[in-house]
């Protein structure tokens, strides 16, 4: 399978050296097996290296460019032919073996071990942590709403600046969805109150 290796190490095809190498430096950074515990993390690390090694030796890169060339030649002359003839036609498939999507399965493994981190990943990583982050979020919201208050009621700045506690009252709410979202200790107290 021959990848595009300009597209996986994300530069342009007329890429300097230097922006090789810093290039490939962050993609490593994200994809190596030491840091990156994903199980097709060694995969990715190799075609990433194997990215870098061709595009840094010259007489190579000269090489892997007229390949390139060459099956973005034949895959736009069979997408014309599909186009001219219909895909009924056998014309229309791709010459010498090449899959016409050759960079769906980086694609697939780039996304597989790319994976978002979502609520539930950190919670079940560090439930007292994560629902710290939420408890000190009501805090904060708690005491912008109170001393929002108690300043405009004493007279130390004037009553527009009752209005930043919104942003209060935002904290507060969002830090209550966020221990109520999850199943824990805190979530069932809170439901004993909030029923």
């Amino acid at each position: 399978m021959l990848y595009d290796f300009y597209k996986i190490l994300e530069i342009s095809r007329s890429a300097s050296m230097e922006d090789i190498k810093k290039a490939y430096r962050l993609k490593a950074k994200l994809v190596h097996p030491d840091i990156n515990n994903s199980p097709k993390a060694n995969e990715v690390f190799a075609i990433v290296s194997e990215a870098y090694e061709t595009l840094t030796d010259e007489k190579t890169r000269y090489l892997y460019d007229i390949k390139l060339d060459k099956i973005e030649t034949e895959k736009a002359t069979a997408e014309r032919k599909k186009q001219y003839y219909g895909s009924s036609i056998k014309n229309d498939s791709y010459p010498n073996g090449i899959h016409p999507n050759y960079q769906s399965e980086w694609s697939s493994l780039n996304n597989y071990i790319y994976k978002e981190k979502t609520d539930e990943h950190y919670y079940k990583k560090s439930p007292w942590l994560y629902n710290l982050f939420f408890a000190c979020g009501i805090l904060i919201g708690f005491i912008i709403i109170i001393v929002m208050i108690v300043g405009t009621i004493r007279n130390y700045w004037p009553s527009p600046f009752v209005l930043i506690s919104i942003s209060g009252i935002i904290l507060v709410r969002e830090g209550w969805k966020g221990i109520m979202g999850k199943k824990n200790f805190l979530s069932k107290v809170f439901k004993v109150f909030r029923k």
